[in-house]
């Protein structure tokens, strides 16, 4: 007498498996395998669909749902088309077909497969069956990652979303474009971190000003609606991952982010030298100088130390004193009692620390540091503007000059370097005719071979490291007409602000004053970004 069998068919399709055609359909699943339940005069309880779903995993949502119907006795018997719509992963497909399946009292039969828990003489052949899966979806996930590589190694973009300020092409979406309506957010960014803000300061102000966070740009450009109803805020993670994208100067950086594995799709971060960067792919939002600018806020403390008012210090991060290096802390200027926006000043933070015995005070007041920085930045623009060439041959030199020593010591090692690694090539070499001739056994000669290609690998790697400091120093040139271009905007330069000096200046070194004749003096160098400490 047939048993009376309650049955949940179960069908998945991934995205991989739609490449098949219409052959593994879900709708062609559930035809063939109603038509079959039907033959048999079986009740059909239920259908349990996952699409798009991979088999590498088995927390699915359908899938979930019959399992959970199995152990509350809904259904006896699973029905599939075939062994893979299981699982891709032989260990668990195993562990439900030879334990899970059994212990609940349901039968298990993959049709195509000819698979049947209720018959023990085909184990065999599903344990194959399964590995064989296993097997297809390491293999698909290869080729999928080997397509991904080569997508991101020609520059090509490859994401759902364009970051804020682009869109997708409309001819090719591998291609970023201006995006005309996000693109000046961006702009806002990286103008209120040059101004001092924190992360979380710059997210507070976009949430104040009403600016639509970037996943509500997302779907206003697909004329929908929020599926979570909430409205996304801004927050400094989000303002802090903008700022350090180089996708807004037009570099393309991508595999950043990957999968544990083929079968445990946790995304996870990648280090940061498996990362595939292709340059000027698309054009930039930002430009090279705000975006190096906007970098070495990283290292530039922005905010005073009074603490309530959240004052931004002006100099805040560029001040370094000219005899300990120390770093100078904002402090308030005792000497006078004039109203707050006139006793701003600064001091050695060793000195503030330490008190005379670690250093001395440094102090300076940011009136006098300002109008000193001021004539400073004019005079530079005007030189540039009226002897353009003697600037540049005079900036030169001093940097071949201060490059030179470092070069040859680099140099030197470099030959080094060589002469070494035609020794290694001859002592491999004859490690192995040692061998040969029997002169010495195969272990000692596998353990030399080891040594001598270990210091191989390490020599090769300083000396890429080398030449690339080397083809650096030979970029002063550009550097020097970089800096020559940006100068000369400030020639009728009349107040300076912090964006301003963020972008010309590196530091300031402040030194100690000193008795000259009847007057103090002090030592003020002035190191500017791309060519440092500028004499006239």
């Amino acid at each position: 007498m047939q048993e009376n069998y309650n049955v949940g068919i179960y069908a998945r399709l991934s995205r991989d498996d739609e490449r098949a055609g219409e052959s593994v359909s879900i709708e062609n699943q559930k035809e063939l395998l109603t038509r079959y339940v039907r033959e048999q005069g079986w009740n059909l309880y239920d259908y349990y669909c996952d699409d798009g779903v991979s088999g590498t995993t088995f927390d699915r949502p359908s899938f979930n749902r019959l399992v959970q119907d199995a152990t509350d006795g809904k259904i006896n018997l699973i029905l599939t088309k075939d062994l893979s719509r299981l699982g891709r992963d032989y260990i668990e497909a195993g562990r439900y077909t030879d334990f899970v399946f059994p212990s609940l009292g349901c039968r298990f039969i993959a049709l195509n497969d000819g698979v049947d828990t209720m018959h023990k003489n085909n184990e065999m052949l599903v344990i194959l069956k399964n590995v064989m899966n296993d097997l297809y979806a390491r293999d698909t996930s290869n080729k999928i990652k080997a397509v991904k590589q080569s997508t991101f190694k020609s520059g090509k973009y490859v994401g759902c979303y364009a970051p804020l300020g682009y869109k997708k092409s409309a001819d090719d979406k591998h291609v970023l474009e201006i995006d005309p309506v996000t693109a000046p957010v961006v702009h806002h960014i990286f103008d209120l971190r040059l101004q001092g803000n924190g992360f979380r300061k710059i997210a507070i102000q976009l949430n104040t000003e009403g600016v639509p966070a970037p996943r509500t740009f997302y779907y206003m450009a697909e004329g929908k609606e929020n599926p979570r109803g909430e409205t996304p805020y801004w927050n400094d993670v989000t303002v802090k991952t903008i700022l350090r994208n180089e996708v807004y100067i037009g570099h393309m950086v991508q595999n950043k982010t990957g999968t544990v594995s083929y079968k445990n799709h946790k995304q996870i971060s990648k280090p940061k030298e498996d990362w595939i960067k292709v340059e000027n792919t698309h054009e930039p939002i930002i430009s090279q100088e705000t975006w190096d600018a906007v970098q070495r806020m990283d290292n530039h403390p922005s905010r005073s130390r009074t603490g309530k008012s959240g004052t931004i210090a002006l100099f805040g991060g560029l001040l370094r004193c000219l005899d300990c290096g120390s770093s100078f802390r904002f402090v308030r200027d005792y000497r006078t009692k004039r109203k707050a926006s006139e006793y701003k000043a600064y001091a050695c933070n060793r000195f503030m620390s330490g008190g005379k015995i670690a250093c001395s005070s440094h102090y300076i007041n940011e009136k006098a540091l300002v109008s000193v920085v001021l004539t400073d930045i004019r005079n530079k623009a005007f030189f540039a503007q009226q002897s353009r060439e003697a600037l540049k041959e005079r900036i030169l030199a001093k940097k071949e000059s201060a490059n030179a020593e470092r070069a040859n010591t680099l140099r030197a090692e470099l030959s080094a370097l060589d002469k070494r690694l035609a020794e290694l090539e001859k002592l491999i070499q004859a490690a192995y005719e040692d061998k040969v001739m029997g002169r010495i056994p195969e272990s000692v000669c596998i353990q030399l071979l080891n040594k001598y290609e270990a210091e191989r690998t390490e020599k090769l790697e300083r000396k890429k490291d080398i030449s690339a400091k080397l083809a650096t120093s030979r970029a002063n040139e550009q550097s020097v007409d970089d800096w020559l271009d940006m100068i000369l905007d400030y020639t009728q330069l009349e107040e300076l602000d912090r964006p301003t000096l963020v972008r010309l200046i590196q530091k300031i070194e402040v030194g100690e004053k000193y008795q000259v004749n009847d007057h103090m003096e002090r030592d003020i160098n002035i190191y500017y970004n791309f060519v440092g400490f500028v004499e006239l």
